[in-house]
């Protein structure tokens, strides 16, 4: 870990492993549901092919595993990372055997990758729980380690109910567990700076609110930006 929000990093590490079976169980067949991210997703896929001979990308923030394992089967080298090593356990487990696909345990803050060794790389809703300066962090690592041309997915939740951009909710119970997690909604153009700072172009943007019951009912932003 870097110096940088390490109380937080840690509050993440212990909520996600208490809670990764049944986060897992919970949102197995999510993606199932969500037309727009398998879009985005199918599309990140779709500029990634044409454009590299190695076509690894990286789920940043992997959770268990589904957004990763979507897009190995749409042809793509996968390698999922989480902070969890529950999640993280939980991933492989559910997605043994399929091809192109591995996951391990890292920080967004120092992620486990050379400089330019990545053709692109997702990360859905996993910069949520860092404070400005930790995300400011985040995406100059994905910067860092993204080729010139490649693409990142990034979604943030952006405000919900009582929660404007900018604020924060704590989280401190989740399933009958007793957690200590903070959830930031973000202002679409705040991250849009940061990515741009960072080294990013946007090529795309999409706003939308739960697709899904089992969503948090909050308004999200989609970025697909392309690094510099």
């Amino acid at each position: 870990m870097t110096g940088i929000d390490e109380r937080g990093q840690a509050e993440i590490v212990a909520t996600y492993d208490a809670v990764a079976q049944r986060y897992a169980a919970e949102f197995a067949d999510d993606l199932a549901e969500k037309i727009l991210d398998r879009a985005l997703l199918s599309a990140l896929a779709e500029m990634v092919r044409p454009a590299a001979i190695e076509k690894t990308i990286a789920d940043l923030g992997c959770g268990p595993g589904f957004e990763a394992r979507f897009m190995a089967e749409l042809g793509l080298e996968v390698i999922g990372v989480d902070l969890s090593p529950a999640m993280i356990a939980e991933a492989q487990r559910r997605h043994a055997g399929v091809r192109g696909l591995e996951f391990q345990v890292g920080s967004l803050l120092a992620l486990p990758f050379a400089d330019a060794s990545l053709a692109g790389a997702i990360a859905i809703y996993s910069v949520i729980h860092l404070e400005r300066a930790a995300r400011a962090l985040a995406y100059a690592e994905m910067a860092r380690v993204l080729r010139p041309g490649a693409v990142l997915l990034l979604s943030v939740h952006t405000s919900a109910v009582g929660f404007p951009s900018g604020s924060m909710r704590r989280l401190e119970e989740w399933w009958g567990q007793r957690v200590g997690l903070d959830g930031h909604f973000i202002a679409a153009e705040e991250v849009v700076a940061g990515l741009e700072q960072a080294g990013f172009e946007i090529a795309a943007r999409l706003e939308r609110g739960p697709s899904t019951s089992r969503e948090f009912p909050s308004q999200r932003v989609y970025l697909l930006a392309r690094r510099r």
